[in-house]
């Protein structure tokens, strides 16, 4: 919990190009960049992939994790 909090902080400091909707938790990136988060998944760097988003957004960690899973979910998106 505490770091989570301190990651929130290091967060707000910063502006992100995608910012995430913090109220429904919606992140929106544009086509070449999912695409970019498909081929991490893809090639085994789910890990990255996350990361990536986290650092464009801005968006935590659950919630950049959820955007993964359903980016890549078979049939999504």
């Amino acid at each position: 919990m505490l770091l989570e909090k301190g990651f929130a902080i290091m967060r707000e400091k910063s502006t992100r190009p995608f910012p995430y909707d913090e109220d429904t938790n919606k992140i929106t990136l544009p086509a070449d960049i999912q695409k970019e988060i498909r081929h991490l998944v893809a090639t085994g760097n789910k890990a990255r992939a996350v990361s990536r988003v986290t650092k464009l957004t801005g968006a935590g960690l659950r919630v950049s994790k959820d955007y993964v899973d359903a980016l890549t979910k078979p049939g999504e998106r």
